[in-house]
């Protein structure tokens, strides 16, 4: 099997410098190596160094060079890719990519570790290999294996993982509903209805836009607290849209959002709330908000919401407001059934 691997940096690309951690290029070599002596030769890796950075510095020319990577023409000649990439920000590459590279034939899978490699805690060598074997078994679409400790290695949706506890680093899928898991070392894929099958998974969709991936205006993200009075004049003009992450309910501060919305409209400028509920009644703060122009996005993380936004506002095809409402990638999230 041969397979891409495309190194990023992040914690599984780290290593103790001084009296912190920082990136070092010679940890993808050390990652194959330790493959190798755990598992065989039986897969060949061709890296790509793109960049050495730590996940929480990446800007959006990171993903504009991570998604041409993917898109290259090279790509189709492997049986699969494989990404390198930091914890903290992993949900937001994974689901940006998922959606702007979507077209994508080959599977792709997004693999980091919890601690550095020659920490005995990590588990970037686990999660390789479970990324290996999704692959091995005809896994496809874009997937995100992790190793929660003392747990099974799940393989969750790109467009479904949500952030790591910050008390246990563990990382779970939107409703608790992985892609698969890896048990001893074969993979089992989740037979639940609130997923995209793998027969649906190994169909590429259209691309969203001919023209690679260029994130010239921005969306800002603001999350949702008491007392928060967010002001549009403090975003500059190449901020095309807002997000607001809101409560679990769907719901977010009525006063103070209404305000904003007000300004923003003023200003030509959308926002938008997530997550919403696809339900018959809203409360009625959520209410007021959608009365006054806040556009709804439903059932989805705040990765992926971001994704879509960022993807809508940086294309011609459609109106950016159009394709806020499509379902890129199969984001949304489906009601418990």
């Amino acid at each position: 099997m041969n397979l891409l691997v495309l190194a990023t940096g992040g914690t599984i690309g780290s290593a103790p410098k001084g009296t912190g951690l920082d990136t070092d290029a010679a940890q993808t070599p050390l990652l194959l190596q330790m493959y190798r002596r755990q598992y065989g030769e039986h897969a060949r890796f061709t890296v790509r160094q793109l960049c050495t950075v730590l996940s929480e510095n990446i800007e959006d020319s990171f993903y504009e060079t991570l998604c041409a990577a993917l898109c290259a023409p090279e790509t189709a000649r492997f049986d699969g890719v494989i990404v390198l990439h930091g914890t903290d920000t992993l949900p937001y590459t994974a689901a940006l990519c998922a959606m702007a590279c979507r077209q994508l034939c080959v599977p792709v899978c997004f693999v980091s570790s919890a601690y550095v490699l020659t920490d005995p805690r990590q588990n970037g060598l686990l999660n390789l290999r479970a990324a290996v074997r999704y692959i091995e078994a005809g896994g496809a679409g874009f997937a995100v294996p992790f190793h929660n400790t003392g747990d099974t290695t799940e393989l969750h949706l790109a467009t479904r993982l949500l952030e790591a506890d910050p008390f246990t680093d563990c990382f779970s899928s939107a409703a608790s509903a992985p892609l698969a898991v890896l048990c001893g070392d074969e993979i089992r894929f989740s037979a639940s209805p609130q997923l995209p099958t793998q027969e649906e998974l190994r169909i590429p969709l259209r691309a969203c836009s001919e023209a690679p991936l260029c994130l010239q205006k921005k969306i800002a993200l603001i999350s949702c607290f008491p007392g928060m009075a967010p002001k549009a004049d403090a975003l500059s003009a190449d901020y095309a849209a807002a997000l607001l992450w809101g409560y679990h309910s769907g719901t977010a501060p009525q006063k103070a959002l209404a305000d904003f919305a007000a300004q923003m409209r003023a200003q030509n400028r959308a926002v938008y709330l997530a997550p919403v509920k696809r339900a018959a009644e809203q409360y009625a703060s959520t209410n007021a908000l959608l009365a006054c122009g806040v556009r709804p996005m439903y059932a989805l993380t705040a990765p992926s919401a971001l994704a879509r936004l960022k993807i809508a506002y940086n294309q011609s095809a459609v109106s950016p407001e159009a394709l806020a409402e499509e379902v890129l990638y199969y984001e949304e999230v489906p009601a418990s059934v």
